[in-house]
């Protein structure tokens, strides 16, 4: 297993999420800050590319070009395209919790994470679902009892779909067939085979030892955010662990990009002392740094 070293891009955002890359800019959701930044990577400077009142969180780049992200509180999907902001979804009908993290297929298809609890409102966390978004503004249930789904993406072959469950201690694989339905739900992986774990299983939602964000890489590679595990860690295709990344706060999120794919882009969201997370976010007292490492295996044609 290989320690690779991070450096500090920027910070001053309260609560970050779901960063892409994309032309030389990182977009990243300041989830209770209510906007949606881009930070130029060369300079780390931030700049506001839309504010979301009801919080955003999931985002990803349509085969169009346009950014959709969602508006979690009202459970709504929204388009950005040239500066304008047009609603793209309406998932209220459906959601049960909140819009989590998201990804888009090459056909246009969107999966979107309904959390099941809205734990911002004190609601405890509880089995939620996937959603999806077909081309024609369909809205279904994809697949059903994941207990608070996170960490969305696609393999670079398009086959297979993985997903977290932040509080079901485990990461998800289903195939994904040609019309878009998922089937063949798999374990995958689980926080519980950490080697270094110093907490029990029946511990780990009280430690907050779970996977929030993700990304996959060109060999089929995940890496994976572990919150208080305070690791970032890459798991090659057969679920084992290559390299870790030690972080001072939560392991909230990541992406890969850069000019050759292999700057691994890292969300840490650092939570006062014995404050718990999501009082910690209402009170918005919370706090943000944006980091970056150098990695072996680029992007590649994985989603997002």
């Amino acid at each position: 297993m290989t320690s690779l070293p991070h450096e500090p891009l920027t910070d001053g955002l309260y609560f970050g999420e779901s960063p892409r890359y994309r032309d030389g800019q990182l977009y990243i959701s300041d989830m209770t800050g209510r906007a949606i930044y881009t930070i130029d990577v060369s300079t780390g400077k931030k700049q506001v590319l839309v504010e979301v009142e009801n919080q955003p969180n999931g985002m990803c780049f349509h085969p169009d070009g346009s950014l959709v992200y969602s508006s979690m509180f009202d459970a709504k999907l929204y388009k950005l395209k040239e500066g304008k902001s047009t609603l793209y979804a309406d998932l209220s009908h459906v959601m049960t919790g909140y819009c989590g993290d998201m990804v888009i297929d090459r056909t246009g298809r969107v999966y979107v994470d309904d959390t099941g609890a809205r734990v911002l409102h004190d609601e405890s966390p509880r089995a939620g679902r996937l959603l999806v978004v077909d081309t024609d503004g369909t809205v279904k249930v994809s697949a059903e009892d994941i207990v608070f789904p996170n960490a969305v993406f696609i393999s670079p072959d398009g086959r297979n779909l993985f997903v977290a469950e932040t509080f079901g201690y485990g990461l998800l694989r289903y195939d994904v067939g040609a019309d878009g339905q998922l089937t063949n739900r798999q374990n995958f992986w689980s926080p519980v085979s950490l080697p270094d774990l110093k907490v029990k299983k029946e511990d780990l939602a009280a430690n907050m030892i779970g996977i929030d964000g993700g990304c996959m890489d060109a060999e089929g590679g995940m890496w994976l955010s572990l919150l208080a595990y305070e690791h970032f860690i890459r798991l090659d295709a057969e679920g084992n662990i290559t390299d870790k990344i030690k972080v001072d706060g939560h392991s909230t999120a990541c992406t890969l990009g850069g000019d050759d794919g292999k700057t691994l882009y890292l969300v840490i969201n650092k939570v006062p002392p014995r404050e718990k997370l999501f009082d910690a976010m209402v009170a918005r007292r919370t706090t943000c740094n944006i980091a970056t490492a150098r990695v072996e295996v680029g992007r590649g044609n994985a989603l997002p």
